[in-house]
């Protein structure tokens, strides 16, 4: 059944987001050559400067390109987030919420596949974001350089070398994908847990729930700062500091990474656990859709 609902939102979601993606890659396509890319590359000055308005064209050609590629870029980036919240509220906590909870699953199961499906769609507007500017990033230096420079020796070496420095980098890429998960978890629980709240209160309820997301963020941005504080007092803490500070080479740091993604790591499950049940026991027993 969750693979069903996930579906169901994967179709919802896509219908929307799937053009804007393909939008942003063909804009950046268009800078490659003619926009961005063509500011540094030079492809076109010199075919341009024979005809008397050349420049002037391909400065115009140049500034619409270029306001078109950031205007999908924050198109897309408005719009996931947009829909995210909208999938979830209306899907939740509207009058699609009557059809959602006649279906023979939990509440938890509902919210686990919204969440699922928002940090795929979030994943995939990132993917199509870091596309883009790989695209810009070639059109910049030109095929030509872009291939010789990722195919360079000296370039493969010297990652080989931070390789060798750092034998714990398997470790380190691991622990920063599944906090890269699970943090996204923990955003989008945050959301849901904010709008659930914020639908307790009879009036305003979305006014509440953008209340409820502030004041969590305050009480985490205050929560953190004070385990900072009393751990930065704390004896072992400060030897574990000290004693990373002597390690040499990039061990030390490749060490303090290791601490940090652990701790940020087991701080994100915390943060899933409270939100999530907390949306679960409020969809559950306090649900009102009037």
């Amino acid at each position: 059944m969750f693979l069903k609902l996930c579906k169901y939102e994967f179709k919802s979601i896509a219908r929307t987001l799937l053009p804007i993606y393909l939008a942003v890659i063909a804009v950046s396509f268009i800078n490659m050559f003619m926009g961005i890319g063509s500011l540094t590359n030079g492809y076109y000055e010199n075919f341009m400067r024979n005809i008397s308005f050349g420049q002037d064209i391909l400065k115009l050609f140049q500034t619409v390109s270029m306001l078109a590629y950031f205007g999908v870029m924050v198109a897309m980036s408005v719009l996931t987030f947009i829909i995210i919240i909208q999938r979830f509220y209306k899907g939740l906590l509207c009058d699609e919420g009557y059809l959602m909870f006649t279906l023979p699953v939990k509440p938890w199961l509902l919210i686990a596949a919204k969440g699922t499906t928002a940090l795929v769609m979030s994943l995939a507007s990132s993917l199509a974001a870091g596309i883009s500017i790989l695209i810009l990033i070639v059109g910049a230096f030109g095929p030509v350089k872009f291939m010789a420079a990722v195919t360079s020796p000296e370039i493969w070496a010297k990652i080989f070398q931070i390789f060798n420095e750092v034998p714990s980098w398997p470790l380190l890429l691991v622990e920063f994908i599944v906090l890269i998960i699970l943090s996204g978890f923990s955003k989008l629980f945050h959301l849901y847990f904010s709008m659930a709240l914020g639908h307790l209160a009879n009036k305003h309820r979305i006014l509440m729930s953008v209340v409820a997301y502030i004041a969590i963020s305050m009480i985490l941005s205050f929560a953190s700062g004070f385990v900072m504080i009393v751990a930065g007092n704390v004896p072992f803490f400060q030897t574990l500091v000290n004693s990373i500070d002597l390690m040499p080479g990039l061990r030390g740091i490749s060490t303090f990474m290791n601490y940090m993604f652990i701790f940020s790591i087991m701080l994100s499950i915390v943060q899933i656990g409270v939100f999530f049940f907390g949306t679960e026991r409020i969809l559950s027993e306090h649900l009102n859709l009037e």
